[in-house]
């Protein structure tokens, strides 16, 4: 090769590797606009939470509020990409005409601006053919938008010549007032991002829910990944200017700041701090508590009293809507037996979310007269309460003021716990409004208020938030009853000394990794001298919540128990979610107890929702991601050891005075996703899991529930 040629080739690479190196900054632009919207086109939860804006399967599908919101932050967020863009090309390379390699320079940003517009056309026709429609409206806003960017040039120019036209014939006021906001527009616009930004967060650190639901939760992504852009590629030019590793500098600050600085303190409760040690006090022992339950029955039974406990596995809004479904649905059909014979309810992640309806609501006077007027059912009642967007208000304090207080020395912002908390509380109140309730600031009320020490309800069951300890993986219990040391488990009011708000007890068990923060507490009541612990989500331990009742049956069942002279019938019910529970057999129908390899997931591995089907994770990266993974399904595996390890030895009375029964009622579907959001087409998909029926149009799955759910009822019947 000639050396003229050689030479001419390396200075071409050269300037070309410069370039790159140079528009570095494209690479996280396209990072976040990819990442939001390949979650929207490609994941579960995110074509759900799509559903949830354009209410897709509902009576009211088109245009509404949350669609104009989502179209417009689709637009800001192209606009932010691709103006981010061009501040990176402007601010290393000058003037247009200096450009080296202008086809790319000119287009990348161009074509940056265009991602938002095409995942979430790809997402929304993905959705459902009924959003067909805002798919079109998206693809037309994205020509609309690439056509404007063509013409931003002969634009300007005109603009330009216009201002100059002005200048030259005396009209120099009119002459600024277009050169000036050409010359600045770059630093009008950064500035107006600098001041949304920060309105925003202020609005979100004062009030997480009201402008979020009011949004929908995709347009609160959307803005926050707009509003994140302008702050990246700042602080990567300002590291350019000073030779600074910004992505490391960060990374460090972070990790420096994160030895004192902790926002995720768990919200004790305000109430009178001696009133509420003498509330913890005063919990009923197990014996106590069995004592006051076995007195809503006759001293002689003429058959055994079936003694029901109830597991309820996590899932977020999955699980709580399915969890409060089922619940209500036992109660109404045995007309209100079914709570008095629940003894106790143990419950992981947002399972407790659909208890906390359940049991607010069966003691609530004002639902009970609405329910017997006829203006309601129990389950819709329950339903509107736990249906509700929680999502949004859990990404509006991730995405603002959460992600903000990393960077920040002090402490002062709230965070995004603190933010699902307040949205059920919130959500509570517009039950409350919707169907009249005694007390619509229950859930900001103290966990312990709802069992006073003088019912006027008569009896409440039990209830057991699961939790894991941090620091050694033990569970930790929120409950009203004191169980001292005969479960091997934390006991909350105990470590604390103090109570919580309702809101707050059921985060005590649903801090699902990364969505919800792990919740401290401070100086706690531990034999070893600790500072700070930390409450992590249930699930870890036990994610089916099966556990905690095995426990439990065993203490009360066993030699010298409480109820182990009784004519009681023991009774488990498990409610699963996760579609990945006991199957059932081909031949016989019956449960199968030594797989938990879903039934329509046999020879189909790579269905979704199938073990050995993670979206193609451990394939591409099994060092990367094989880890995480492997601790993800060991987490749902050792819930579905313990639900089988129930199945073949529950626990019994020494003397077998009766049967123990277990039985299981499951989400016999894989298209309701988890999240803190559940769409129209979600909730008509759980709803219609328990509705009337004739058997042969139902599935093995629902042909089973329909088997124990009949039963049940049979059992508790006079």
């Amino acid at each position: 090769m000639d050396p003229v040629d050689r030479t001419e080739r390396h200075a071409r690479l050269k300037e070309l590797t410069d370039v790159l190196f140079r528009t570095r900054g494209f690479v996280p632009i396209l990072l976040v606009t990819g990442a939001v919207g390949s979650v929207l086109a490609w994941m579960a939860q995110g074509q759900d939470l799509l559903r949830t804006v354009t209410d897709i399967g509902s009576d009211h599908t088109g245009f509404n509020g949350q669609v104009f919101w989502l179209c417009l932050s689709v637009v800001v967020l192209a606009f932010q990409a691709w103006f981010w863009a061009h501040v990176i090309v402007e601010s290393e390379f000058g003037a247009r005409e200096r450009w080296p390699y202008k086809l790319y320079l000119t287009w990348t940003p161009r074509l940056l601006g265009l991602v938002p517009f095409a995942l979430l056309f790809i997402a929304l026709w993905r959705v459902s053919s009924a959003t067909a429609w805002l798919a079109w409206v998206l693809g037309g806003l994205g020509l609309a938008f690439l056509i404007t960017l063509w013409a931003r040039l002969p634009l300007t120019r005109a603009m330009q010549r216009t201002s100059d036209h002005l200048q030259r014939t005396g009209n120099e006021r009119a002459a600024a007032a277009i050169a000036v906001p050409l010359r600045n527009l770059r630093r009008i616009i950064f500035w107006f991002g600098v001041v949304y930004a920060s309105i925003t967060l202020a609005l979100i650190a004062i009030d997480p829910v009201t402008l979020p639901v009011f949004f929908g939760p995709a347009a609160v992504v959307l803005t926050g990944c707009a509003l994140l852009i302008p702050l990246l590629i700042t602080l990567l030019l300002i590291g350019g200017r000073f030779h600074l590793r910004i992505g490391i500098s960060l990374l460090l600050l972070i990790v420096v700041f994160s030895l004192w600085v902790d926002n995720h303190e768990i919200r004790l409760s305000s109430s009178n701090p001696e009133l509420q040690r003498l509330a913890i006090a005063s919990r009923p022992s197990l014996q106590e508590a069995y004592a006051k339950w076995r007195s809503q029955f006759p001293p002689s039974p003429a058959r055994p009293i079936p003694l029901i406990l109830v597991a309820s596995e996590g899932g977020a809004s999955r699980a709580g809507y399915w969890t409060a479904a089922v619940l209500s649905q036992f109660e109404m059909e045995t007309r209100g037996e079914f709570s008095k014979h629940v003894f106790a309810i143990s419950s992981i992640s947002g399972g407790s979310l659909g208890v906390a309806g359940f049991l607010a609501s069966i003691h609530d006077e004002k639902t009970k007269s609405e329910i017997a007027a006829g203006n309601t059912t129990l389950r819709k009642a329950v339903s509107d309460f736990v249906g509700r967007d929680y999502l949004s208000p859990a990404l509006a304090g991730m995405l603002f003021p959460d992600l903000i207080q990393r960077f920040l020395p002090l402490s002062f912002l709230p965070d995004r716990s603190a933010a699902l908390e307040r949205g059920w509380e919130d959500g509570w109140i517009a039950r409350c409004r919707a169907i009249p309730c005694d007390d619509q600031d229950l859930l900001k009320k103290d966990f312990l208020s709802l069992w006073p020490v003088e019912p006027s309800h008569g009896w409440l069951p039990a209830w057991f938030i699961g939790g894991a300890l941090q620091e050694d993986g033990r569970p930790i219990l929120t409950g009203n009853i004191r169980l001292g040391d005969t479960l091997d488990a934390w006991d909350f009011h105990l470590v604390a000394g103090r109570d919580v708000r309702l809101s707050t007890a059921i985060l005590n068990g649903a801090r699902f990794p990364y969505i919800s923060s792990s919740g401290t507490l401070s100086n706690p009541a531990m034999p070893q001298a600790v500072g700070s612990v930390h409450i992590v989500d249930g699930g870890y331990f036990d994610a089916a919540g099966v556990e905690t009742v095995r426990g439990l049956a065993q203490i009360m069942l066993a030699k010298g128990g409480p109820a182990a002279d009784d004519a009681i019938q023991p009774i488990f019910l498990l409610i699963s979610n996760d579609g990945i529970n006991p199957p059932y057999s081909f031949e016989t129908g019956a449960r199968i107890v030594h797989t938990s390899v879903p039934i329509a997931c046999r020879g189909q591995a790579v269905k979704s929702g199938c073990p050995g089907n993670d979206g193609g994770l451990t394939t591409v990266a099994p060092d990367l991601f094989g880890p995480v993974q492997g601790l993800y399904r060991s987490r749902s595996a050792h819930g579905e050891r313990l639900k089988t390890l129930l199945y073949r030895y529950a626990p019994s009375q020494a003397e077998q005075k009766s049967e123990t029964k277990v039985y299981t009622i499951d989400l016999c579907s894989m298209e309701v996703p988890m999240n803190w959001a559940l769409s129209q087409n979600a909730r008509r998909v759980v709803d219609d899991l328990l509705s009337v029926r004739p058997v042969s149009e139902k599935r093995g799955c629902e042909q089973q529930n329909n088997k124990d759910f009949g039963e049940l009822v049979k059992l508790l019947q006079p």
